[in-house]
């Protein structure tokens, strides 16, 4: 006999959830922390194979839920944790970041464009014969300022191509 439509699912049970406390829900992880250092079927990044599961955690490579989890157990008996130095050597290329910290993303934008202004000034003092500003009373037109734009542009592409020969 041909089975018609989709495949019934299993029946299924919805159980309620209620509120436990930080002593119990601190008992309840340590129980599964210990039990998952010796069982491989209980970390998250353990693999099937034909002799059962295997962890995959090697000591260059750890679990890191695991390791949060640890963390969160900590926190979870009042120890206050600050920055996590184990995941911080990990990341070889943050450490210097690390140690800097983070800067105003608008200074750094405005500290760019202040030096490429002086640049393009220092360009521009230099390729621009001094013009008489009290003939034109002190202003360019819109149309001139834009030729001007257009050459500086255009000087500005050819510096950069030889610069990248």
């Amino acid at each position: 006999m041909a089975a018609q439509g989709p495949s019934v699912l299993p029946p299924t049970t919805i159980h309620s959830s209620k509120s436990i406390s930080q002593a119990a829900a601190h008992d309840f992880l340590a129980a599964y922390l210990d039990r998952a250092a010796t069982d491989p079927s209980l970390q998250p990044n353990a693999g099937i194979t034909e002799y059962g599961p295997q962890s995959r955690t090697t000591v260059s490579a750890p679990n890191l839920v695991l390791h949060n989890l640890k963390r969160v157990q900590a926190g979870l008996t009042g120890e206050v944790l600050g920055r996590d130095l184990t995941l911080a050597k990990l990341s070889a290329g943050d450490e210097d970041k690390a140690d800097e910290g983070w800067e105003d993303p608008k200074k750094v934008a405005e500290e760019a464009n202040a030096e490429e202004d002086d640049q393009v000034q220092m360009e521009w003092d230099a390729g621009v014969p001094e013009q008489n500003t009290e003939a034109t009373g002190g202003a360019l037109d819109k149309e001139e300022r834009k030729r001007k734009k257009k050459e500086r542009r255009l000087a500005e592409k050819k510096a950069k191509a030889k610069l990248d020969a």
